[in-house]
């Protein structure tokens, strides 16, 4: 117990870092109050870690996924994810995955994009695409098998070029 009374010599987050936990949990959330309480809880998880060479960014990370998961359960009493995806249909998917990237959103639309997809796909779009994480990254990240992940970013693409593509002339199927 005394352990939490002690001045640890450990230093303050930088403003970079902050910023992007932010950014996180904010794709998580859709909602300014609920980023800043999630970041707020992950600073002071971290601060009570003894180890030192814990990374600090993907360990804070996984606390803002996990209470906003926690958060969201308890809102709308489960999260269901779907881990029993075919393989046929995940390779199929995993080759038309490249178009993704012929998808190109303008600042005005990605408000009202953004309202449109579930707090899992925000997630995926944020970090797919703001963060730059590769899907192994992302699968390691947020404990989620690739072939899911694959999956998922396809029929998000989907969905999003069939209700928005026609907000940019380029994009292809």
């Amino acid at each position: 117990m005394w352990k939490l009374f002690k001045k640890k010599k450990r230093d303050v987050f930088d403003k970079a870092l902050l910023n992007q936990l932010y950014r996180y949990a904010y794709s998580l959330s859709n909602e300014e109050s609920l980023a800043f309480d999630l970041v707020q809880m992950s600073c002071e998880k971290t601060l009570r870690l003894d180890d030192p060479n814990k990374q600090t960014k993907p360990y804070m990370m996984t606390i803002i996924r996990h209470a906003f998961i926690d958060q969201y359960r308890r809102k709308h009493f489960e999260l269901v994810v779907d881990t029993n995806e075919l393989t046929e249909v995940i390779e199929d998917e995993a080759r038309a995955l490249k178009s993704l990237e012929d998808l190109q959103i303008e600042k005005e639309n990605v408000a009202l994009i953004l309202a449109e997809v579930s707090p899992q796909e925000r997630e995926l779009l944020f970090l797919w695409a703001v963060e730059g994480l590769t899907i192994q990254e992302i699968a390691s990240l947020t404990e989620t098998p690739i072939g899911t992940l694959l999956s998922r970013l396809s029929r998000l693409r989907k969905r999003l070029i069939a209700k928005f593509g026609h907000l940019n002339e380029q994009v292809s199927l």
